[in-house]
C-alpha cells in the first residue's frame, strides 16, 4: 500500500495557522474585554464607597467634595461603558473572523477526508485484483 499524500497538504497546513492566529486574536480581545469590564465594577464599587464615606460625614466641605467627585465617578463610569461597547465589538468581529478560518480549515479538512476515503477504497480494489489474479492462476 503506498502512503496516501493529500495534494492541498500545505493549503491545509496555512489554513491552520490562519484560525489559530485568529483564535489567539480572539482571546485577547475577549480578555481585554474582560478588563474594561473589571474596571467598570470597580468603578461602581468606589462610586459606593465615596457615597457612604459622603454620607457619613456631617462636614459641608466633605459632603461638597463629595458630590463633585461623585460627578467625576459618574463621568469616568459612562466613559468606561463606552470603552466596553467598543471592546466587546472588536471582540465579537474578532470571534467572527476566526470562525470563518474555522469553516475555511473545516472544509479543507474534510476534503482530504474525502480523498483518503477513496484513496482506501482504490488501495483495497487493488488488493482485491491482485488476490483475485493470484487465485485465478492457482486454479
Amino acid at each position: 500500500m503506498s502512503a496516501f499524500k493529500f495534494r492541498l497538504e500545505k493549503v491545509l497546513n496555512v489554513k491552520q495557522i490562519f484560525e489559530e492566529q485568529a483564535k489567539q486574536e480572539w482571546a485577547i480581545q475577549e480578555r481585554l474585554a474582560h478588563q474594561e469590564r473589571f474596571q467598570l465594577q470597580y468603578l461602581r464599587e468606589q462610586k459606593q464607597d465615596i457615597i457612604s464615606f459622603g454620607h457619613n460625614h456631617e462636614d459641608f466641605k466633605i459632603r461638597q467634595a463629595t458630590y463633585s467627585y461623585l460627578a467625576v465617578l459618574e463621568d469616568r463610569i459612562e466613559k468606561q461603558i463606552i470603552r466596553i461597547q467598543r471592546q466587546e465589538e472588536k471582540a465579537h468581529e474578532a470571534k467572527q473572523k476566526w470562525l470563518l478560518a474555522r469553516q475555511d480549515t473545516e472544509k479543507i479538512t474534510k476534503l482530504k477526508e474525502q480523498d483518503y476515503e477513496i484513496y482506501v477504497k482504490e488501495e483495497l480494489r487493488k488488493e482485491q485484483r491482485v488476490l483475485d489474479d493470484m487465485k485465478s492462476f492457482l486454479d
